[in-house]
């Protein structure tokens, strides 16, 4: 099983659109299960149930990980292709006006390093190393510029100490700074 699988194609997005779909892939725990199962517990007609199994497996979503004869009847056993089912968000990208350049490179740079990372969890490449975590770190403009330079300075640091040649791995590098933008609480 794959950690991640992330849709790239409208036909699987209309696939894991349905609510029932949705709730059959959400039914799965650590075991496979059949049609019939899924029917049962779902409280679905078994006919209803295999139409959206088969919909699902047919775009990937779904493995058929095994099949039971019993009392001359096959019975298919399915499992989620991955963990973690995301969408891609190029497949949704679209922009009705470009007034705000800036705007645009930025949501663009960060489609790109998404994207990037999805691939790389796909191929299993991830791991806790690889992302570093800070939450609510208050910082003044200058500060967050300061910052940048700083990280810009160490990676030329350290990309000049060694022969790069040789190295097998390599990363791209990406430090996202979002605003926190507080709810505003509503007295009523």
């Amino acid at each position: 099983m794959k950690e991640v699988l992330v849709l790239r194609d409208l036909e699987c997005i209309k696939a894991i659109a349905h609510p029932r779909r949705i709730d059959i892939l959400k039914t799965f725990d650590k075991l496979p299960l059949s049609a019939k199962q899924l029917s049962q517990i779902l409280d679905e007609p078994h006919a209803k149930i295999n139409y959206h199994i088969k919909t699902l497996y047919k775009v990937g979503i779904l493995d058929l990980v095994e099949e039971k004869i019993k009392s001359g009847i096959v019975e298919k056993y399915y499992y989620p292709t991955a963990k973690n089912i995301v969408i891609g968000k190029k497949i949704l990208n679209f922009c009705l006006d470009s007034k705000d350049e800036n705007q645009e490179m930025c949501i663009s740079k960060f489609e790109n390093m998404s994207e990037l990372f999805y691939k790389a969890a796909e191929e299993e490449t991830i791991n806790k190393e690889n992302i570093i975590e800070y939450h609510d770190v208050s910082l003044t403009h200058d500060e967050l510029k300061e910052l940048s330079e700083m990280i810009d300075l160490k990676i030329d640091e350290i990309l000049h100490k060694i022969d790069r040649s040789n190295t097998d791995i390599k990363y791209d590098i990406s430090m996202i700074a979002i605003p926190i933008i507080e709810k505003e609480e509503y007295n009523l």
